[in-house]
């Protein structure tokens, strides 16, 4: 601990500007939003907006609406497929434009070709060892209040990524969030843990231009499906190769603190190849997970992602397990799939998109998170399983798309439907309405909604306004679940680099009333 607080104030020293491009890539679609993997996530922050490079034009194409170290959740501006793998691009250090949904605009947002975008990384490779400090920091509150009481989460959270420390081969990156309910009665000074996240804390050293050693709390982008690990982690790169090795241990399971039980080691390698604009990445590890010095699992995983076919894409990442304890509870070898991921996403004209994906992967469970009920309902049900997707845009004024998904291990079905304005005429606004179909084990709903969304003031003022109405049928019982939800949020510029963010939600449910007010703060440097 007492070097992860040397590094911090080490870094808290730092300052100086910096502006670049973040590239990041989509890795998963949800019902409403994108969510987008990056290496890290300083220098992004709530509101920021995030594009694209079809047929090389970059264009806005998502807002952020929340984020962790190495990941954000975006809500969509434009009608454009967002398969799986897309590229994504965000501007660290810069102001980030919210540029309203309709087509003329998207057209003359930011007319970026492919060889600018090259250019400009080309330029921050001639850097070379050259300083470079992003960071955020940031102040949120959530507040849920009913007729059953009221509750208060706040959380403060540093984030800083500097490369380069004076100009030599050492750089790092930190994350660090300190959260309270308005209800704990634990004293902070003797639960630190309790209230103290680390994310992220580590120092890299560049041995040469091809190599690079780390040593604290990182997510590793090759190897992300491992999360964070805290200890030694090597990488170096030959041409079209790369290999890794790690050496340490997994977080605490309970208040994510460092736990040396949990010990971890393993070695990936890569491989990388692009023929015009076509790519594709390979990726193959071997990990041994301990508890208390006894094997608890190893296993591997392979990864790969292929743009190379005109008009396809396709991304697959699998994991097997290499060790059980038989019936006699005894070490064997084994070989068992336990994680599938595959997407495919083919346009076979520029007006329609058609998608497919298959899910075996496990569930996600938080530490924390700010979804409603219905949300969460829908992102449980409907993330595992067969989905196909289609988006289809008939007209400039309109889109139509949709996906059907069925969940074989828990017998469940799903499937929505959206129409899409990105430009209504006379108010200039983006209107979303959709219907989203469940059926689970235990119950059967029907949600229906709409969104209107627009510039309130160009490049400050960003506003939406939303409404769904919620039925649930319990399986098992007579009872109904109805709700009507309203939805209010707001990202205002205040400065360059300071963002407000507002979001209201009222529902109303059997005669009770729900508020949820989450507020947030950011200042980016």
């Amino acid at each position: 601990m007492r070097i992860f607080l040397l590094a911090t104030v080490i870094f808290v020293s730092l300052s100086l500007s910096a502006q670049e491009w973040i590239t990041g890539s989509v890795s998963f679609l949800s019902t409403q939003n994108v969510y987008v993997k990056f290496e890290n996530t300083s220098g992004i922050g709530v509101g920021d907006t995030l594009y694209v490079n079809p047929k090389g034009k970059l264009t806005a194409a998502m807002v952020v609406k929340e984020f962790s170290s190495i990941s954000c959740v975006c809500t969509p501006l434009n009608p454009i497929a967002l398969p799986v793998a897309t590229p994504v691009f965000a501007r660290s250090g810069h102001k980030q434009v919210t540029i309203p949904v309709t087509d003329e605009k998207a057209k003359a947002s930011v007319d970026l070709n492919h060889q600018a975008i090259q250019s400009l990384n080309a330029e921050n490779l001639l850097k070379g060892n050259r300083q470079r400090i992003d960071g955020r920091v940031s102040l949120s509150s959530y507040s849920d209040i009913s007729d059953y009481g009221n509750n208060s989460r706040f959380r403060y959270n540093f984030a800083l990524n500097a490369s380069h420390i004076h100009n030599s081969r050492f750089s790092g990156e930190a994350n660090i969030a300190v959260s309270h309910n308005s209800n704990d009665s634990l004293p902070f000074s003797s639960n630190i843990s309790h209230y103290l996240k680390i994310y992220a804390l580590s120092l890299k050293y560049d041995i040469d231009s091809t190599s690079a050693v780390s040593f604290g709390r990182k997510i590793n982008a090759n190897i992300a499906n491992l999360g964070a690990i805290d200890g030694f982690q090597y990488e170096k790169s030959l041409g079209n190769f790369a290999y890794g090795a790690v050496v340490g241990s997994r977080p605490d399971y309970y208040d994510y603190g460092v736990n040396t039980n949990l010990l971890e080691f393993g070695a990936y390698a890569s491989h990388f190849y692009k023929k015009g604009r076509g790519r594709m990445r390979s990726t193959l590890g071997l990990f041994n997970q301990m508890n208390s010095f006894n094997t608890d699992r190893r296993f591997g995983y392979f990864q790969h992602s292929n743009t190379l076919l005109k008009k396809v894409d396709f991304f697959g990442s699998v994991e097997f397990d290499l060790y059980k304890l038989d019936k006699n509870r005894q070490p064997a070898n084994t070989f068992d799939l336990t994680s599938t991921y595959l997407s495919l996403r083919y346009n076979p004209w520029r007006r329609l998109s058609l998608s497919m994906s298959y899910d075996a992967r496990k569930n996600v469970y938080y530490y924390e998170t700010f979804k409603n009920r219905v949300d969460s309902t829908i992102d449980k049900e409907t993330r595992q399983g067969l989905r196909l997707m289609f988006n289809y845009r008939p007209f400039r004024f309109m889109s139509w798309g949709g996906y059907a998904g069925l969940n074989t291990p828990h017998i469940s079905k799903n499937a929505n439907t959206y129409l899409n304005f990105p430009d209504l005429p006379f108010i200039h606004a983006a209107l979303m309405i959709d219907a989203t179909l469940l059926r689970t084990q235990y119950l059967d709903g029907m949600i229906y909604g709409a969104s209107l969304s627009r510039d309130i003031i160009p490049g400050k003022l960003f506003g939406q306004l939303g409404y769904r109405m919620v039925n649930y049928q319990f399986n098992n019982s007579p009872s109904t679940l109805p709700q009507n939800i309203g939805e209010l949020s707001l990202n205002w510029q205040l400065a360059k680099r300071l963002m407000f963010t507002a979001d209201y939600e009222f529902t109303k449910e059997s005669g009770t009333n729900y508020h949820r007010i989450f507020l947030n703060l950011t200042q980016r440097f």
